[in-house]
């Protein structure tokens, strides 16, 4: 048995991301890890998407989620090329840090490795990013690569 059986990589279809991906699958190999990518999509963001789209929301989620599709399958892909199997990539909705942090919980993982996730500008002064969230509540420990 790995010092890490179960690696969770929340993903945003960055170069962060693909980062993270590629660092995951290297420990996973290492480790004879179970990895699973995961995406979520964000509520305020849907919300702002939205309120500025002359679409409807059902129209603006669905696009999101055809891209998120995109990008997961893309970094699936670069888990192959490590001789890594994963479970099909999942998609959720939610505040991100609390979606990730619940799907660690739920699936019993013992790392997050994720990409330098977030906001910038004023959004990351009264937010914060992503990644500092889940670090600040995980109780697993968290790998953030740029």
């Amino acid at each position: 048995m790995g010092l890490f059986n179960r690696i969770l990589v929340p993903v945003d279809g960055s170069g962060y991301s693909l980062n993270a991906v590629c660092l995951a699958a290297r420990l996973g190999r290492i480790h004879s890890s179970d990895m699973r990518i995961f995406h979520v999509i964000d509520d305020a963001l849907l919300d702002q998407l939205t309120r500025f789209s002359k679409k409807g929301r059902e129209s603006v989620r669905e696009e999101l989620m055809r891209n998120a599709q995109a990008f997961l399958s893309n970094m699936r892909c670069k888990m192959h090329e490590e001789i890594i199997t994963t479970s099909e990539p999942i998609i959720r909705e939610g505040v991100p840090h609390e979606v990730i942090l619940e799907e660690a919980q739920s699936w019993n993982a013992d790392l997050i490795v994720m990409g330098k996730l977030g906001r910038r500008g004023i959004s990351h002064i009264l937010l914060g990013s992503v990644a500092e969230r889940v670090i600040e509540f995980s109780d697993i420990p968290v790998l953030v690569v740029k």
